[in-house]
């Protein structure tokens, strides 16, 4: 956990500041702040079309915010050039969706190590590395990711999403497309990792079973995030 002087708060992973970002008829976001810690994990809930999965995409630099700022590791990303947001992707932050997003005639190795090739690292060392970490997380060798239930899909995803040690994760409706049990089995997955792995886990869902897991349950509520359960009043 990184601090800049012994006894002081970590250096968050992610910090959004004062984002304005919306449409000409529709605004969607206004003033909204969100900070995520090394080692926490903060589950987004909201109703469909609030803005949950759009917040991810302005994190990951899809599009760009209006105003305000996000920092991923230490890194004010918004007015960072396309090679430079590319790396940051590559290096800082791991993603998983709903669907996994795997390229399906490659083996879940093959899909896992891709993603450290094309952040350049040596390709001995990135199929080591894929291989070790899919057999952690009980992933079992197959010819292609069609082969693969759907947790075992999920888990690859995971696997890929890790393979850099990136200091974000972000989620989005990563349990969406799974029967209850293997939702769950996925779910304390996913929030064992920013404990054990030191990153900061950010993750969108419909699904309250799923977000009472995390440390914290933010929802978007009046075009910023209040803490669930909080109601936010409209001046």
């Amino acid at each position: 956990m990184s601090t800049s002087d012994a006894g002081q708060l970590p250096t968050p992973v992610l910090e959004i500041q004062d984002l304005h970002y919306g449409f000409p008829t529709r605004s969607l976001f206004e003033g909204l702040c969100l900070s995520v810690d090394p080692g926490e994990s903060v589950a987004i809930t909201g109703p469909s079309g609030s803005g949950k999965s759009t917040l991810l995409s302005l994190v990951l630099r899809l599009i760009k915010p209006s105003a305000g700022r996000i920092r991923v590791a230490g890194t004010d990303v918004t007015e960072l050039r396309r090679a430079q947001v590319a790396r940051i992707r590559s290096e800082s932050i791991g993603t998983v969706f709903q669907f996994g997003e795997l390229i399906p005639e490659l083996s879940p190795r093959d899909n896992v190590a891709l993603a450290a090739l094309l952040s350049r690292s040596d390709r001995r060392d990135s199929f080591q590395r894929a291989q070790r970490l899919l057999d952690e997380l009980g992933v079992p060798e197959a010819a292609t990711t069609q082969e693969l239930s759907g947790g075992e899909h999920q888990r690859t995803a995971v696997a890929r999403a890790l393979i850099n040690s990136p200091a974000l994760l972000l989620a989005d409706e990563p349990t969406g497309a799974l029967d209850p049990d293997t939702a769950e089995r996925t779910a304390e997955l996913l929030f064992s990792l920013p404990r054990r792995n030191k990153c900061g886990l950010l993750l969108v869902t419909h699904d309250s079973r799923i977000a009472a897991r995390a440390d914290r349950i933010l929802r978007v509520e009046s075009r910023a995030l209040v803490p669930a359960g909080e109601r936010e009043t409209v001046a």
